[in-house]
C-alpha cells in the first residue's frame, strides 16, 4: 500500500472528524465538518512523497495537491482539540503524541508540527478558550500555507 494511501486511511480513521469513502474505485477520506474529501495520489513506490489531493468541500472544481503530512497534520490537531476541549493542555499533549507515534506507526511517515512543550500547549488551550477553535484553526492553516 502506498504512503498516500496509508496517509488518506490514518485520517479517514479519525472519527467522528472523518470517515472512509470510497469514490470511483478509490479509498478516500471525507471530512464529516465539511464534506472536504482527501484522496490518495498514486505516485512510483521509489519516489513516494506521500502527497494527497484535497477537494474542498467536495467540489472538484477545488482541488489542491498537498502533502499528506500536512493535513493529517490538521486532522490531528483537530481531533485532537475535539477530544480535549474542556480537558487541561498536559491532556491534549498526550493525545497528540499518542496520535503523532501512531500516525508513524500506521504510515511510517512523520506528522509536520513540533509537539508542543507544556508552555506552548497552555497558550493554545487558552487562544481556543479565548478566541475559539475556529480562529486558532485558521492560524494553522495560514501556518501551513493552507
Amino acid at each position: 500500500m502506498s504512503l498516500s494511501q496509508r496517509i488518506v486511511n490514518f485520517i479517514g480513521s479519525l472519527l467522528p472528524l472523518y470517515i472512509e469513502d470510497e469514490v470511483d474505485g478509490v479509498r478516500c477520506a471525507r471530512s464529516l465538518n465539511d464534506g472536504t474529501l482527501i484522496c490518495p495520489v498514486e505516485e512510483m513506490e521509489e519516489c513516494e512523497h506521500g502527497f494527497v489531493t484535497v477537494y474542498w468541500q467536495g467540489d472538484p472544481a477545488r482541488q489542491t495537491s498537498v502533502q499528506g503530512e500536512f493535513m493529517a497534520s490538521l486532522a490531528v490537531a483537530k481531533y485532537v482539540e475535539l477530544h480535549h476541549l474542556a480537558e487541561n493542555a498536559k491532556g491534549t499533549q498526550k493525545e497528540i503524541e499518542h496520535l503523532a507515534n501512531h500516525f508513524t506507526v500506521k504510515t511510517g511517515a512523520s506528522l509536520t508540527f513540533e509537539l508542543p512543550d507544556s508552555e506552548l500547549a497552555e497558550l493554545i488551550g487558552k487562544a481556543v478558550g479565548k478566541v475559539g477553535e475556529a480562529v486558532v484553526t485558521e492560524a494553522l492553516k495560514k501556518l501551513f500555507g493552507l
